[in-house]
């Protein structure tokens, strides 16, 4: 068969508003310019890749008498590159003087417009060209390129190839195809629950279940990645899973063969376990349904990741009517657990990864574990935090300093949502380290404040 509490999600929009470029950094959103802080850069080569460039891309079919109800509806192009080195070096680089260019001649049931300014876009004929800004190595852009929108003479399950191009001025030119389909699935999973009294120590099951509520199959595989955040591990077990360790994992990519057709739900035949430690207090176990092709790159695991040795995770179909529908790309679901252990006060540590010079955003709590209360981090040397700007919905939601000259950061206590560290690598300091704390409950003895603490640490990004 083809995370934070939404899970994993992808970047793409079906409005018809304009989208602005987004420069990702490991994940997080980063600014783009020119490179300062390391100095001037100097020539070299660079690679560009296709990083989450759907190979299928969906336009939603409607008849007639949806057309004459609703209007045109459209739909965003986008896509998604990233920059590495052609070879080693430290320096500064970036790929320059990007051109994307998009082959629409084998397009007849569909008309693209509203070309977006800020990538540089125009179109001539059946072509549009697009000159976005350079991307620098270690960096990613989704790029938002144009609006499409079907004709009426587009019959449901038709598809047309769409050709890209993309060229620069110090990177080997690169080619992708993207097939573009009338008519979409509508992935679906029932709704996200919530476990307490969990005892540490003990097991926890989880049977991943999806369904197809959309207009066409998924004629693909599928893959379900599994996560659990927080005091547990998963077991590894089945042999069509890759997990990302071989012991004590957290992560876990298994695949099914396809095809999911519309209608059609199914959950797996035998459960997914996380072991909860015995000093667990809570936790996230959640699982992300994927088509296996356009999987994004974050969710996966490499191939050369451990599998399990036993039988192969087979599904059973269920009745999916009530599953809840996300979107052609992904369904989402899970269980947050809570244990007894309720009094217990305690935090994960995690790795602060990016540029020198650059900023990037994390959700504190999707991070590497799930908190509760307000945290303090005692950030490592060569790190800075920038709290709540004008413009953001609500300053509670955002690190800020406590103690600048010590470096100490107050995160607020989750509330409707996670809090956003937004922070920079001002420059490298080799074995730098931090710590993030929490405090307990006043009126409840805390049975172990051992783990009220833990290390933060940086990963630096050439």
């Amino acid at each position: 068969m083809t995370d934070s509490r939404a899970g994993i999600g992808r970047r793409r929009a079906t409005t018809v508003g304009a989208a602005a470029l987004a420069v990702v950094l490991g994940g997080a959103v980063a600014s783009c310019g020119p490179e300062g802080a390391q100095g001037e850069e100097r020539p070299g080569r660079a690679k560009l890749t296709f990083k989450d460039t759907p190979h299928t891309q969906y336009l939603r079919w409607y008849s007639e008498a949806d057309r004459t109800e609703l209007g045109p509806q459209n739909e965003l192009f986008y896509v998604d590159l990233a920059a590495t080195r052609l070879s080693p070096g430290t320096s500064p680089l970036s790929a320059r003087n990007i051109k994307v260019t998009v082959d629409l001649s084998a397009v007849k049931t569909a008309t693209y417009h509203t070309m977006s300014a800020e990538n540089g876009c125009k179109a001539s004929g059946h072509l549009v060209t697009c000159t976005p800004k350079n991307i620098g190595t270690g960096d990613s852009a989704n790029l938002l390129l144009f609006q499409m929108t079907s004709r009426a003479s587009a019959v449901k399950g038709q598809a047309e190839p769409v050709k890209i191009t993309v060229s620069s001025a110090n990177a080997p030119t690169i080619h992708h195809t993207t097939q573009l389909v009338h008519g979409a699935p509508r992935l679906t999973a029932p709704t996200e629950t919530e476990r307490t009294g969990v005892q540490p120590g003990s097991a926890l099951e989880l049977r991943p279940a999806f369904g197809n509520q959309g207009q066409l199959d998924v004629d693909d595989d599928l893959n379900v990645v599994v996560r659990v955040n927080g005091q547990a591990t998963l077991r590894e077990r089945y042999r069509n899973c890759r997990y990302d360790k071989a012991e004590a994992p957290t992560r876990a990519v298994c695949t099914f063969p396809g095809p999911l057709r519309a209608g059609a739900a199914y959950e797996t035949a035998e459960p997914i376990t996380a072991a909860i430690a015995d000093t667990g207090r809570q936790g996230h176990f959640t699982y992300a349904v994927y088509r296996a092709q356009d999987t994004p790159a974050s969710a996966l695991l490499p191939a050369s990741a451990p599998r399990g040795t036993a039988a192969p995770l087979a599904l059973r179909p269920v009745d999916g009517a009530e599953f809840t529908g996300y979107s052609a790309d992904q369904a989402v679901s899970g269980t947050i657990f809570r244990t007894t252990r309720t009094d217990d006060a305690q935090v994960n540590g995690f790795t602060l990864r990016g540029k020198v010079g650059k900023e990037t955003s994390l959700d504190l709590m999707d991070v590497d574990g799930y908190y509760e209360g307000d945290t303090v981090l005692t950030l490592p040397e060569g790190i800075s935090v920038a709290g709540s700007r004008e413009g953001d919905v609500s300053e509670d939601l955002y690190c800020s300093y406590l103690d600048r000259k010590n470096r100490k950061v107050l995160c607020p206590s989750p509330r409707t949502t996670q809090p956003t560290l937004r922070f920079r690598i001002d420059k490298r300091v080799e074995g730098a380290r931090g710590t993030i704390s929490v405090q307990p409950d006043p009126v409840h003895a805390d049975p172990d404040p051992s783990n009220n603490s833990a290390p933060i640490r940086v990963e630096y990004v050439d």
